[in-house]
C-alpha cells in the first residue's frame, strides 16, 4: 500500500510541484541506483513505508531533489514524478 501523502508541494528535480500534478511510479533501475547511492553517500536511509527525500547532484542540476518511498513487498522504490513522465498508465 502507497503511503497517503497530504497536498503540499513536493520535490521533482529542481521545482516543488504540486501534489496533484505528481503520481508515484516504480523507479527506473539506473534512477534507483543513483538514488541509493547518494542517500548512502549523504547519510539518508530509505526506510520501506516512509517517503524521504533525496538529494542528487550531478552536472545538470547541481542540486536535484527526489521524493521516494520503499514500499513493503516490494524490491524496488517508488519515486514521485510528473504525471506527463508517467508512461504505461492506463
Amino acid at each position: 500500500m502507497i503511503e497517503k501523502l497530504p497536498d503540499g508541494l513536493y520535490p521533482f528535480i529542481n521545482e516543488r510541484m504540486p501534489l496533484s500534478e505528481l503520481m508515484m511510479v516504480e523507479a527506473p533501475p539506473e534512477l534507483e541506483a543513483l538514488l541509493k547511492s547518494q542517500a548512502a553517500e549523504n547519510g539518508v536511509e530509505i526506510i520501506r513505508d516512509t517517503s524521504v527525500e533525496i538529494r542528487c547532484r550531478s552536472d545538470q542540476y547541481p542540486d536535484a531533489t527526489f521524493l521516494v518511498y520503499w514500499p513493503y513487498g516490494t524490491d524496488r522504490i517508488h519515486m514521485l514524478v510528473p504525471k506527463k513522465f508517467a508512461v504505461g498508465r492506463a
